[in-house]
C-alpha cells in the first residue's frame, strides 16, 4: 500500500527532509535553535561571572544587611598617610659618616706651611710681602689684618690658636655645612678606623659650631676675625657622609612600612547588618570592590564577555550531543518531539541543580538520576549513558560545579542508574536500582575520601540517597507526560495494556471466549519468537492481545466462537468477507476509542496485511462461475492493510497465521507442525507480505524453530486414559 507523502512543512520538524531548499536547512535549523535556547538558558541560570552586588553605604548610616567577603583581600592605607609614615621611617634612619684623620693632619701641615711663608715674607719684604702671602693663600684680608700678621708675636698667637683648634676640636669630628644642614636626627653613626659607633648629634660639630668653639676664648676684634678667615681657609671636614649607604637604609626603612591596614579573610564579615557604617568600613568596602575587579569579578554589573564565553562553551558541549544524535541515533534526531523532550528533561535537571547550588548541598544531590532513569525508560540505557557523560561535562562547565569531584560523583550515579534501568517493568524494580545506584555513590564517595579529597562523606551519602529516591520517583511519575508528548509507548504502558482486566480484554474474554483463547496462544507464540530475534517482547504480547478485538462487533461470525451452525454457510461470500475484513477496521476504531497507543493499534491493522480473504474469495469465484456471472472484484476480498512495517507486527502476523492453522490441524505431530510452519512462512514471503518489515532470513529461521517448539509442546499427542478413551478416540474432538 503506497504511503502518503508528508508535506514539506511536516518534514521541517520530523521525518526525513526533502533535498530541496528550504526543507533541509529549516529541518536542521530548528534543532540548532533548540540547542541554542538550551545553551542560553544555562548561561542565564549559571552566569560565568555572576557579578558581586555590594551596595552603596554612607558614613554614619546603619547597614541593612551583612556584607561577607567572597575573597580574601588587604585594606590599603590612605596614600597621604602611607607617604607620611614612610617619610617618618626614613627620617628615623641614623645617617652614617666616615671620620677622616688625614683631613686633620693635612690641615695642620697646611697651617704650618702658611705661617712659615708669612714669617719669611716679613723678613724679606715686610708688610708688602705679608699681603702677597695672604693673596697667594686665597685669604681676602683687610690692611689691618696684614699689619697684624706682620707682627711676629701676633702671627705666633694666631698660629697657635689655629693649630690648637684643629688639633682638639677637629678630633671630635667636623661636618661639612651641607651635610649638617640635612641632619635631622639626634644621633649619627661614625665609622672610625673600621669600627662603628653611634654618637649623639651634640658630640660632633658643624662648621659654625667649630668656629664658635675655636673663637670662644678670643676677644672680638681684628685678630679673632683673621683667625676665623685662616681656619675657614685650611679647615677640612673630618666627617664625610656615606650618602649611598644612608640612602639604602632609608629606602629599606620606607619599604618596611606596611602598605595595608589589615587583611580581610574569605568569609569574614565586612559590614554587619544593623551596625553603624563608619569611615573604616567605607575604606574596607572600597578596597573590597577594587580587589574583586582585580581578580576579574564583575562588581555591580554584567560581564558580557564572560557571559558570551559561557554561552559558547555550553553550545559546544551541546553540539557534541547533537552530532552524536545525528550520526548514531538518527531515529531520535529526526523526531523533533523527541529532541524537545530530551532538552526539557535536561532543562529540568539544571533547574534542580540550581537549587542544589543555592542551598549549598553536596554534588551527590544533583538530580542526574532523573535524567538517566527517564531516558532509559523512554528509549534505552545506551542513550541514557551517553547523555550522562555529556550532562556531567556540561555540569562542571557551570561555575558552581567546576571540580573533578563533581564530575566523578555525578557520572558514577548517573551511569549506574542508566545501566541498571535498562528494562523497567515492575515497580518492585525501583528499589533494586535505587539500591544499586546508592551503592555506586557510596563507592565513589569512599574512594574520594580515601584519596584525601575534601568531601564530607555522610552528608554526601545522605544527599545521594535522598536525591536518588526523589529523582527516580519523579522520573517514573513523569513518564506518562513524556509518553503523551512523544508518542512513545514504554514497557510500563505495555504491561498495563496486557492486563486482562482492561475493558476491551475483559469484554473479549466474556463475549468472545474463543477469540480470547486464540489471542492468548498467539501472544505466547509471538512473545517466544520475539525473544529469540531480539524484538520487543512486551509489544508483541500487547499487540497479540488486541489484534482481534474487532471481532467483538460480531463474535458469532468467527469460527472459534461458534457452537452450532456457521452463519457464513448461508451468506453471500462478499458479505462474509466484509464481516471478516471489518474486524480489522472496527478493532482499530475500538482501540482508538479506548486510548490504546498507535504502536499497538498497528498490530490490529497489520496482522493480516493486505492479504486476500481466500476462503470466501474462492467461494465467490466458484459461485460466479456456476451462475455465469463476472469474476468477483479481488479488492472486496482483501484486508485493508497495510503490510507489516516493523519486526513486531511481522512476528504478530506469522504467529497469528501459524496458530490458527495449527489449531485446525487433524492429528498434529511435530513434523506436520514444522511443515505447516514452513508452508505458511513461504506463502507470506511469496505474497510479499514481509517486504516492508526489517526481518532477516536469519530472523525467519529462528522464528520457525521457536514456533515449532512451542506449538509442538501445545499440540503433541497425549496418552489415552481408560476413563476418557471414549471421548478421545478417533473421530471425537480432542482436548
Amino acid at each position: 500500500m503506497a504511503m502518503s507523502r508528508k508535506s514539506p512543512r511536516a518534514n521541517w520538524l520530523s521525518g526525513v527532509p526533502g533535498p530541496a531548499w528550504p526543507d533541509t536547512v529549516v529541518h536542521h535549523a530548528v534543532r540548532l535553535a533548540v540547542l541554542l535556547i538550551l545553551a542560553m538558558g544555562l548561561t542565564v541560570l549559571y552566569p560565568s561571572d555572576p557579578g558581586v552586588s555590594i551596595g552603596r553605604f554612607e558614613s554614619g548610616t546603619v547597614a541593612q544587611r551583612d556584607v561577607i567577603a567572597l575573597i580574601g583581600f588587604d585594606v590599603p592605607k590612605d596614600p597621604g598617610v602611607l607617604r607620611s609614615q614612610r617619610n617618618a621611617a626614613a627620617a628615623a634612619v641614623i645617617p652614617t659618616f666616615t671620620y677622616r684623620e688625614a683631613a686633620r693632619e693635612s690641615a695642620l701641615t697646611a697651617l704650618a706651611t702658611f705661617f712659615a711663608r708669612v714669617d719669611s715674607t716679613v723678613v724679606d719684604g715686610g708688610v708688602a710681602g705679608v699681603g702677597a702671602a695672604l693673596s697667594a693663600a686665597g685669604i681676602d684680608a683687610d690692611p689691618e689684618h696684614v699689619q697684624l700678621l706682620a707682627d711676629r708675636d701676633a702671627a705666633r698667637r694666631l698660629q697657635t690658636g689655629a693649630e690648637t683648634a684643629i688639633t682638639t676640636l677637629a678630633r671630635r669630628g667636623v661636618m661639612a655645612p651641607e651635610a649638617a644642614s640635612r641632619l635631622n636626627n639626634d644621633s649619627i653613626r661614625v665609622v672610625r678606623g673600621g669600627a662603628e659607633s653611634v654618637v649623639g648629634r651634640n658630640t660632633v660639630l658643624s662648621g659654625r659650631q667649630f668656629y664658635e668653639l675655636a673663637l670662644e676664648d678670643q676677644e672680638p676684634g681684628p685678630e679673632a676675625d683673621l683667625l676665623r678667615l685662616i681656619l675657614a681657609r685650611y679647615l677640612a671636614p673630618t666627617l664625610l657622609p656615606q650618602t649611598a649607604r644612608t640612602d639604602r637604609e632609608m629606602a629599606a626603612a620606607r619599604d618596611t612600612v606596611p602598605v595595608t591596614i589589615r587583611r580581610i579573610l574569605e568569609g569574614e564579615a565586612i559590614v554587619r547588618a544593623n551596625s553603624q557604617v563608619g569611615p573604616g568600613e567605607l575604606q574596607t568596602l572600597e578596597a573590597y570592590r577594587a580587589s574583586l575587579r582585580a581578580q576579574g569579578y564583575n562588581v555591580e554589573g554584567t560581564n558580557l564577555g564572560s557571559a558570551f564565553g559561557g554561552f559558547l562553551l555550553n553550545s559546544l558541549i551541546l553540539a557534541i550531543f547533537g552530532l552524536l544524535m545525528y550520526f548514531f541515533r538518527p531515529d531520535i534526531y529526526r523526531r523533533f518531539r523527541f529532541l524537545v523532550t530530551i532538552a526539557g528533561i535536561v532543562a529540568l535537571y539544571f533547574v534542580g541543580a540550581f537549587f542544589v547550588a543555592r542551598e549549598g548541598l553536596p554534588a551527590s544531590s544533583l538530580p542526574v538520576v532523573f535524567v538517566t532513569v527517564a531516558l532509559a525508560i523512554m528509549w534505552d540505557g545506551r542513550l541514557a549513558l551517553i547523555t550522562a557523560f555529556v550532562l556531567c561535562s556540561l555540569t562542571i562547565a557551570q561555575s558552581p560545579f567546576d571540580s573533578a569531584e563533581v564530575f566523578l560523583v555525578t557520572l558514577t550515579g548517573g551511569g549506574a542508574a542508566a545501566l541498571t534501568v535498562r528494562r523497567f517493568r515492575r515497580l518492585a524494580q525501583l528499589w533494586i536500582f535505587i539500591a544499586i545506584t546508592v551503592g555506586a555513590y557510596a563507592l565513589v564517595l569512599s574512594a574520594l575520601e580515601i584519596r584525601g579529597t575534601d568531601v564530607p562523606y555522610l552528608p554526601a551519602l545522605l544527599g545521594a540517597v535522598l536525591s536518588t529516591i526523589g529523582a527516580a520517583t519523579l522520573a517514573i511519575g513523569c513518564i506518562p507526560v513524556f509518553e503523551w508528548f512523544t508518542g512513545i509507548t514504554t514497557d510500563q504502558t505495555l504491561l498495563g495494556l496486557s492486563d486482562h482486566d482492561r475493558p476491551l480484554l475483559r469484554r473479549l474474554a466474556t463475549e468472545a471466549p474463543g477469540t480470547f483463547a486464540h489471542t492468548v496462544q498467539v501472544a505466547n507464540l509471538a512473545e517466544a519468537g520475539a525473544e529469540d530475534i531480539g524484538a520487543n517482547v512486551l509489544l508483541c504480547r500487547a499487540g497479540a492481545y488486541y489484534h482481534d478485538v474487532g471481532k467483538l462487533i460480531s463474535p458469532g461470525f468467527f469460527i472459534e466462537n461458534q457452537e452450532g451452525e456457521n452463519p457464513h454457510d448461508t451468506m453471500d461470500p462478499a458479505e462474509s468477507a466484509a464481516i471478516v475484513r471489518n474486524h480489522v477496521v472496527e478493532g482499530a476504531r475500538m482501540a482508538r476509542r479506548e486510548k490504546v497507543p498507535r504502536i499497538v493499534i498497528d498490530h490490529i491493522l497489520e496482522h493480516h496485511g493486505d492479504q486476500t480473504i481466500s476462503f470466501f474469495y474462492e467461494r465467490a469465484r466458484a459461485r460466479a462461475e456456476a451462475e455465469g456471472l463476472d469474476e468477483p472484484d479481488p479488492a472486496a476480498f482483501r484486508y485493508p492493510g497495510p503490510r507489516p512495517r516493523s519486526r513486531e507486527t511481522a512476528v504478530m502476523m506469522l504467529a497469528d497465521s501459524v496458530e490458527s492453522a495449527a489449531r485446525a490441524m487433524k492429528n498434529p505431530t511435530r513434523n506436520r507442525i514444522r511443515r505447516l510452519i514452513e508452508d505458511i512462512f513461504a506463502m507470506k514471503i511469496d505474497r510479499g507480505q514481509l517486504d516492508g518489515c526489517p526481518l532477516t532470513f536469519e530472523d525467519l529461521s529462528r522464528l520457525k524453530r521457536r514456533f515449532a517448539r512451542v506449538l509442538g509442546g501445545i499440540y503433541h499427542r497425549r496418552i489415552d486414559y481408560p476413563g476418557t478413551r471414549h471421548l478421545t478416540s478417533e473421530g471425537e474432538a480432542g482436548p
